[in-house]
């Protein structure tokens, strides 16, 4: 499995096209645009890939809170990349 100590973590190099996972679960870090306040936040979420249940979710105005939060809940997990993933089964609510 891997480990945040070896570089197996989200980074903000690669939030936008990384994933960590576990089984049926994922989490990662996204970014949301909230149309009243004009403004950009980051959500830390986890979900159940299958029946596309979110387990967890927080929005951070700081990039660097929410990756803190989701290497130190999900950072043993395995870090997968979805950019080389393409066509409608790459939906990064799928999870692979």
């Amino acid at each position: 499995m891997a480990s945040p100590d070896h570089g197996w973590k989200l980074t903000s190099e690669n939030f936008e096209y990384k994933i960590l996972q576990f089984r049926e679960r994922q989490a990662g870090v996204g970014l949301v645009f909230d149309p009243e306040s004009s403004k950009y936040s980051y959500n830390a979420y986890c979900i159940e890939t299958k029946l596309l249940t979110e387990l967890f979710s927080c929005e951070y105005d700081f990039l660097d809170d929410a990756l803190a939060v989701i290497n130190s809940e999900f950072g043993t997990w395995e870090l997968v990349d979805l950019s080389a993933k393409q066509g409608c089964g790459s939906c990064v609510a799928k999870g692979n």
